[in-house]
C-alpha cells in the first residue's frame, strides 16, 4: 500500500506501508525499502516496537527483530520516504507524530539536512529534532540541534539542545549538573545563570585587543563593583566603591593600586582595627615608616639558649648550677637576655680565676671605646666592702660576660670563684645588648 503527502500524486512525499504475517521464529522481514531506519514506524500484533530495543533497521531493506516472532504474528511496517520540495513557500510546516506516549524522549518529529559525497554516496550532515521533555503526561518539549562529527552515518551526535525551560545545554541533559555535579559541559540557564565544566583545561579565556583595560567587569544591580582589568605590567583587580582599591600584580610583586591598577603610594590599609589578618609570613624583613635602610626590620626571633658559667672566656672549669634558664628576645639586632644561675656548686674551678658567663644567643656588637653592660643581681656572693653593684661587660664580637665589681673610688675589679659562697650563690642577669 502506498500513499502520497501533497496535493498531487507526484514524489513529494511517498508513504509506504507493508504487512507481514510472520512464521515460527521468524525474525528478519524484507521490505520494499527504507531511507532512513531511524524515520520508519514497525508495530507487531499492533504494538508499536521501539527502533534499537525491540528490532533494528540498518540496511535499506531489513527489519529485524531482537526477539523472534510466533505463528501468526502480524507485522506492520511503514516509511515515509525522501521527498523534495521545489520553489515551494510555506507559511506553516507541522510534523506530527502519532504514537501515544509519555516517555522522555518520546513523541519525536525531525528534520534531517542530507548531501551527497563525490563519490555519490549519501551522507545526513545534520538533524534538529523536537521531542517530549520528561516522562509526565505533558507538553513538554527539547528542541535538539546535531551535526555529523564525520563517523555518524545516519545518526549525528547532539550539538546542544534548549530544553522546556528555555535553557541551552551543551554536552548536557540537566541545567544543573555543570558544576553542581562536575560533569562536562554548558548550561546557560533562562534565568541568566551559566555554568561551565571543562576536564583538564582551561574553562573561561577573554581576551583584550589593542589598549589595556577592564577584561571582566562586576556588577551589583547595575553599578560596577569590581573588575579584572590588563596593564602594561600585569593584572589588576580592584572595586571602585568609595576611594577605589585594588591588587596590582607584576613581575615578583602585589603592589597596592587604584581600583585600574594605577599607582597607590601610602594611601592603602592592610586590614582594619576590626578585620585583621591572622598571621603574616616572610622570608625578608618590614620597612617600617620609611623604606631606607634604617627603616628594614629584618629579625624577630624568641628562645632559649644555655649559659655556661666558667672561669675562662672560653674553655676553662665550669660551675654546676642547681637552677638554669636562658632565655632571649632579638628585634633586629637589640637582644635582650634573661639569665638564672641558682645554687652555684664551683667544685673544681680556680678560685683566683675571674668568672665568666659563656654561650650567648647572638655576638655582641664590635665596639670602639664603649662596651656594652648587663644588670646583675647578686645573692650570697663575698664582695669588698667598697663594691656598690656588679656589672656584666660583653665582650666585642663576642658570646661571653665578664662580671666586674663596681667600686667606689677605685676602678672596677673582677668578681672571682673565690667570692662565690658554694651551693648557696645565686647570680641573675637581664638586660639588652646590640649584635652584630
Amino acid at each position: 500500500m502506498s500513499g502520497y503527502i501533497g496535493p498531487v500524486p507526484v514524489p513529494q512525499g511517498i508513504q509506504e506501508k507493508q504487512s507481514f504475517t510472520a512464521t515460527s521464529g521468524q525474525t528478519t522481514f524484507n521490505t520494499n525499502g527504507y531511507t532512513d531506519g531511524a524515520f520508519i514506524n514497525v508495530f507487531l500484533n499492533g504494538v508499536r516496537l521501539v527502533n534499537g530495543t525491540d528490532y533494528t533497521a540498518t540496511n535499506g531493506s531489513d527489519v529485524v527483530l531482537a526477539s523472534a516472532a510466533s505463528a501468526s504474528d502480524v507485522l506492520d511496517f511503514e516509511t515515509f520516504n525522501s521527498f523534495s520540495l521545489v520553489d515551494q513557500t510555506f507559511d506553516n510546516v507541522t510534523l506530527k507524530n502519532p504514537t501515544h506516549e509519555d516517555t522522555d524522549g518520546g513523541r519525536e518529529s525531525a528534520v534531517s539536512f542530507k548531501g551527497e559525497q563525490s563519490g555519490g554516496e549519501i551522507s545526513t550532515l545534520a538533524q534538529i529534532q523536537a521531542s517530549h521533555d520528561g516522562t509526565s503526561d505533558d507538553q513538554k518539549g527539547d528542541l535538539i540541534f546535531k551535526t555529523n562529527d564525520g563517523s555518524d552515518n545516519d545518526a549525528p551526535t547532539e550539538a546542544f539542545r534548549v530544553d522546556s525551560g528555555q535553557n541551552i545545554l551543551v554536552g548536557q541533559s540537566s541545567t544543573t549538573t555543570p558544576v553542581s555535579a562536575n560533569t562536562v559541559g554548558t548550561a546557560l540557564q533562562s534565568g541568566g545563570r551559566l555554568e561551565l565544566t571543562c576536564d583538564g583545561n582551561t574553562p573561561i579565556r577573554l581576551n583584550r585587543k589593542s589598549s589595556d583595560g577592564n577584561i571582566a567587569q562586576f556588577r551589583k544591580d547595575g553599578t560596577t563593583v569590581g573588575s579584572i582589568s590588563s596593564t602594561s605590567t600585569g593584572v589588576a583587580l580592584g572595586t571602585p566603591i568609595g576611594s577605589g582599591s585594588g591588587l596590582h600584580l607584576i613581575s615578583n610583586a602585589i603592589l597596592p593600586s587604584s581600583s585600574t591598577g594605577g599607582t597607590a603610594d601610602g594611601t592603602k590599609d592592610l586590614g582594619s582595627s576590626s578585620s585583621r589578618f591572622k598571621d603574616l609570613y616572610l622570608s625578608g624583613g618590614v620597612f617600617l615608616g620609611g623604606t631606607t635602610s634604617v627603616n628594614h626590620l629584618d629579625d624577630y626571633e624568641e628562645g632559649t639558649f644555655t649559659p655556661v658559667l666558667s672561669d675562662a672566656t672560653s674553655g676553662g672549669n665550669n660551675a654546676g648550677i642547681g637552677t638554669l634558664i636562658g632565655e632571649y628576645t632579638k628585634v633586629g639586632s637589640l637582644v635582650y637576655v634573661t639569665i638564672v644561675l641558682g645554687n652555684i656548686n664551683t667544685s673544681g674551678m680556680t678560685s683566683s680565676n675571674a668568672i665568666f658567663v659563656q654561650g650567648l644567643p647572638f655576638s655582641g656588637k664590635s665596639t670602639s671605646s664603649i662596651s656594652q653592660h648587663l644588670i646583675i643581681r647578686a645573692d650570697q656572693i663575698n664582695v669588698n666592702s667598697d663594691c656598690y653593684g656588679i656589672t656584666g661587660i660583653i665582650g666585642n664580637n663576642g658570646t661571653t660576660i665578664q662580671m666586674n665589681e663596681n667600686r667606689d673610688s677605685t676602678n672596677d675589679t673582677a668578681l672571682t670563684v673565690s667570692k662565690i659562697i658554694n651551693q648557696s650563690s645565686d647570680i641573675l642577669l637581664s638586660g639588652t645588648y646590640k649584635s652584630n
